[in-house]
């Protein structure tokens, strides 16, 4: 039974020492191989030269168009201008004009949180504020 019990302690110890040995160490071969499979799977998967190819069809497509001159430019812009931005025209008149027009537009209406400024107002407030706490 003794003999036993060493032969599987030493039989434990030698499967231990031999998962403790570093494996084989692969050639110079084997390794230029797996450098090249692993960038050959890199290469296929980027999309690098595509992204590259699309640039160029691009910027060849870019330069067919031409360009605008400056005349066209401007006219352009005063379009823009006219209809977007400043639908009144362009010029200090007419932004003199939209400025008046806005401040009698104000002038109109009621002014926020008037009740405010009284003593009344603000009972009126407090209560309202008790009564939504109180719920």
């Amino acid at each position: 039974m003794n003999k036993l019990l060493i032969a599987l302690i030493a039989g434990a110890f030698a499967t231990v020492a031999a998962a403790q040995t570093a494996p084989a160490k692969p050639t110079a071969k084997e390794r230029q191989q797996a450098v090249q499979s692993t960038t050959q799977s890199q290469t296929d998967t980027s999309s690098g030269m595509k992204t590259a190819e699309q640039q160029k069809a691009n910027v060849k497509a870019s330069k067919e168009v031409a360009k605008m001159t400056t005349a066209e430019k401007k006219a352009f812009m005063d379009e823009i201008n006219k209809t977007m931005v400043n639908p009144q025209g362009s010029g200090v008149a007419a932004v003199e004009a939209q400025q008046k027009a806005n401040v009698e537009a104000s002038k109109g209406m009621p002014r926020a949180n008037v009740e405010l400024k009284t003593k009344e107002g603000q009972k009126q407030i407090q209560k309202g504020l008790e009564k939504a706490a109180t719920k």
